[in-house]
């Protein structure tokens, strides 16, 4: 494996938009558990069908995993970020591309990791609502879980290819 130029790049204005946005959602999302946590029932939905319906029912605690999950995996992923010559490119990554392959994959990590906190903090919500109403997630929450991170993957493999 040849290793990538380790160079500095610093976050673009897409990147800090990204990793504040999710910093604010992953804040709601943990504000809006905790504050409905207490007039949930004790059994919570923990799994939705492909038609977004509640199947498999659960303790309520469990509700609090989303935000969790969600909280860690941003950590972990806004940590990793910060090292793009340790990523895999699709291109040659030479002295000269490397600032601009850099600041696309940083910026396509904030993206992912952006989608991966709305997907997260959206199940949190539908649990709690679900919990209380009975609705589910709905079939749409199926295409935007697949549709829209491949949308991301090909847009920014496209443009990554077209850095030389």
């Amino acid at each position: 494996m040849k290793s990538h130029p380790k160079i500095k790049v610093p976050a673009t204005k897409w990147e800090k938009f990204l990793n504040i946005l999710s910093v604010i959602i992953l804040i709601c999302s943990i504000v809006y558990v905790v504050q409905a946590y207490n007039s949930l029932p004790e059994q919570v939905p923990t799994h939705f069908n492909a038609k977004g319906q509640a199947d498999a029912w659960g303790n309520k605690a469990t509700v609090l995993l989303m935000p969790a999950i969600a909280l860690v995996s941003f950590i972990i992923m806004y940590f990793v970020t910060k090292a793009p010559h340790t990523f895999n490119y699709m291109v040659k990554v030479t002295e000269e591309n490397a600032p601009r392959l850099y600041a696309l994959a940083r910026t396509f990590m904030a993206a992912i990791n952006f989608e991966m906190v709305v997907i997260f903090s959206y199940i949190a919500w539908a649990m709690v609502q679900s919990a209380n109403s009975g609705t589910g997630l709905g079939v749409s929450f199926i295409f935007f879980v697949i549709i829209v991170p491949i949308a991301t993957i090909i847009s920014f493999m496209i443009k990554m290819n077209r850095v030389k």
